[in-house]
């Protein structure tokens, strides 16, 4: 059947793609029988732009999201992820590795004919060939992206070379074609090749995060450096863009704006991202169906293991104090308290007459000012405004908790969540304890649960630094590489972490990339990379997991390796002896 693809628009910054409904017969790579009329630079741009579209992660962020330990059964859950990913069942009729697998198929069919058309269109003169370099260099890199994604999600070790990958995408083909799986060796090939053309082909760095650049081509090569275990590489590309890139970890309080916002400088985090507007993509619903407040409709909330780590208050370094008065609706007393700005500090019960003068048990508190050696001011969030509205009482003597503050507990917990400290005994812990999850929670402009898409940011590189020290021995410089990130993170400096061996560092690593992607579709892949390094696997905390007994799996597990889809191997002969085990 003859197909046919209709770029429709481009406003602000946005792309539709309008096709008949077989226009990717079950997901051939690259299938088109029919050639495009493209001719010129502006349309081989829309192309372009029709291809960013077709890379949003959902698939993928929900998949980490809801397979591993990062998210538990909220009281709004009506079946959502039980008897799928939440009880880690999968098979090659699963939606997610079908979700991810057309996901990046699809957009390597529109990609491969951008670097294709590329070189039929009309030239009219120096400035156009600077752009069609520019769109070329930006499709190379995204063919490179979404090969990177499926060899991680489909191989059962990307780092042997000689295993089986996936389908190699680089052309154009018929859509009747049939492909078998290449070997990771052969994959990681198109993958270098295609990242050295995009980076000779780029013209002068860009900071606009929304387009594919030279820098985010750089980044890729230390992901897949990283993926294959070639550590020697993959520091010096991390650090080439720690260096050169001109992006500079997010401070503490513009790390919120990233998530919240998506208003952050452009020199700050964030490497690549997808945009999204008004109307476009609500990752957010991956949670909730409304909004992301305790009344929003959330069928998952925050794995309290992950909640746990969130709060520095849990750790031996924090310090015991007494909140011994409350005046002029804001000074908290704290008897030689010892605090900072951003300090954070818990209580032991809750304080108030009403919703909106309450200091709430278990909730997290940030000092806003510190007036004094006894007093501070507070506020509910990490960077956020001053509590005006407290009840005053000359006499009190509540017990709470303090420590260095976290911006990223800000960031992921939505104030409303209700935090019951004894939820292990609580009877009905889902309501009582109830963590509202709140990375994507929309926009004025956008509406709720519709921001921006984070695929790469500058913690990456550092994290994929601090692994390649560990891999080397350099355990005490690998903690140091750390620490700059959480130095970004805190209130303030804390002492470098001292690793008694690898396994600790290892471990070290993962726990830190647990809280700083949680949410962005990562953890699956870090447990996948790193769990054997760390001896650690998917644990849940132990009333997530009362619902239905899923509370651990081993890194060694057949399902660290999604199924190829049921789809792809009806429809693909060359493919359907090629499974991967246990499926």
């Amino acid at each position: 059947m003859k197909k046919t693809l209709i770029l429709l628009s481009v406003f602000f910054g946005t792309f539709f793609v309008s096709c008949d409904e077989d226009l990717l017969d079950p997901y051939t790579p690259g299938a088109l029988t029919q050639e495009l009329a493209i001719t010129n630079s502006s349309q081989l741009k829309l192309l372009l732009l029709s291809s960013y579209s077709l890379i949003t992660p959902v698939s993928e962020i929900e998949f980490n999201s809801i397979f591993t330990d990062e998210v538990g059964i909220a009281p709004g859950n009506g079946g959502q992820g039980l008897g799928g990913n939440y009880d880690f069942l999968l098979n090659s009729s699963s939606g997610s590795p079908i979700g991810i697998w057309a996901t990046h198929y699809s957009a390597l069919s529109y990609i491969n004919r951008v670097i294709k058309f590329s070189n039929t269109i009309t030239i009219v003169d120096s400035a156009d060939q600077q752009l069609v370099d520019q769109i070329v260099a930006e499709a190379l890199t995204l063919r490179a992206y979404c090969h990177i994604q499926l060899i991680s999600y489909f191989s059962t070790n990307p780092k042997d070379l000689n295993a089986l990958g996936v389908m190699l995408s680089n052309d154009v083909y018929p859509s009747n074609t049939e492909k078998a799986r290449a070997t990771n060796g052969e994959i990681y090939q198109q993958i270098e090749q295609d990242l050295n053309s995009a980076i000779t082909k780029f013209g002068s760095a860009t900071l606009d995060p929304i387009y594919a650049s030279k820098y985010f081509a750089i980044a890729l090569k230390a992901r897949a450096a990283a993926l294959k275990g070639d550590y020697t590489n993959a520091l010096v590309y991390a650090n080439d863009v720690i260096n050169n890139s001109g992006i500079v970890l997010s401070n503490a309080t513009d790390n919120r704006n990233i998530y919240w916002s998506d208003n952050q400088s452009n020199n700050s985090e964030v490497i690549f991202k997808l945009k999204k507007l008004n109307g476009q993509t609500k990752i957010g619903t991956i949670w909730a169906s409304v909004n992301a407040t305790s009344t929003g409709g959330a069928y998952f909330d925050m794995n309290r293991g992950l909640f746990k780590l969130l709060q520095p208050t849990n750790l031996p370094s924090a310090s015991s104090a007494t909140i011994t008065s409350i005046s002029a609706g804001k000074n908290v007393r704290i008897p030689n308290h010892g605090l900072s700005v951003n300090d954070m500090i818990v209580l032991n019960s809750d304080y108030g007459t009403s919703a909106t003068n309450k200091l709430k048990e278990g909730h997290s508190y940030f000092v806003f000012s510190v007036v004094d050696a006894n007093t501070v001011t507070l506020s509910n969030l990490f960077g956020g405004t001053q509590r005006t509205n407290l009840v005053n009482n000359a006499s009190l003597n509540i017990n709470c908790k303090t420590n260095y503050g976290d911006t990223r507990y800000s960031t992921m917990i939505a104030y409303s969540s209700l935090i019951d400290v004894d939820y292990l005994t609580s009877p009905d812990f889902r309501t009582s304890d109830f963590l509202v999850i709140s990375k994507y929670p929309g926009t004025t402009a956008n509406g709720n649960l519709v921001n921006d898409i984070k695929i790469c940011r500058i913690s990456e590189m550092y994290f994929i630094k601090a692994e390649a020290e560990i891999q080397a021995g350099l355990l005490t410089t690998a903690a140091n590489t750390l620490k700059a990130i959480r130095d970004k993170r805190y209130s303030k400096p804390q002492p470098a972490t001292i690793y008694a061996n690898a396994e600790e560092a290892w471990k070290d690593v993962l726990k830190e990339r647990r809280i700083e992607f949680a949410f962005e579709g990562f953890r699956f892949i870090d447990l996948k990379r790193l769990g054997l390094l760390a001896n650690e696997g998917i644990v849940r905390d132990s009333r997530d997991c009362e619902i239905n007994g899923a509370c651990s799996l081993p890194v060694t597990d057949y399902r660290f390796t999604l199924p190829i889809p049921i789809s792809e191997i009806t429809a693909n002969g060359a493919i359907s002896g090629q499974q991967n085990p246990q499926y």
